[in-house]
């Protein structure tokens, strides 16, 4: 059953890497100031998942499966391809998309107390 939390995690990760940098660009505009999508994806997406593997798993390390999963698709589609194709462009909204999407399951894992793992409380005697 653990091994299904840290294995859901991965996916969670996997999932919202793939599917952010695709609705980065997209979004409402504000007084010609862009709310995108993505950016919002990885800002309440992100913590979401890591919230739901560390409660599945009980550990830090489940939290952490979703950076894991999340990081190396977001920065493939953000590096350049022989062609010039980008997907996830270096820009403000690109650099935000990052950069929230990698600190968020990071918070997520320090914050708050574990139920197993090396870093748990002892059960109280």
């Amino acid at each position: 059953m653990l091994g299904c939390g840290y294995a859901l995690g991965l996916l969670f990760g996997v999932v919202l890497g793939l599917y952010g940098p695709f609705l980065v660009p997209a979004g409402p505009r504000l007084g010609g100031w862009l709310l995108s999508y993505g950016v919002l994806l990885a800002l309440i997406g992100n913590p979401a998942a890591a919230l739901a593997a560390r409660s599945f798993t009980g550990t830090r390390l489940g939290a952490m499966t979703v950076l894991i999963g999340w990081a190396p698709i977001a920065i493939w589609l953000g590096t350049s391809r022989p062609e010039g194709d980008l997907i996830l462009q270096g820009d403000g909204k690109g650099y935000l998309f990052l950069a929230i999407g990698a600190i968020a399951p990071i918070v997520v894992a320090v914050v708050g107390q574990p139920r197993r793992g090396l870093t748990a409380l002892p059960p109280p005697r």
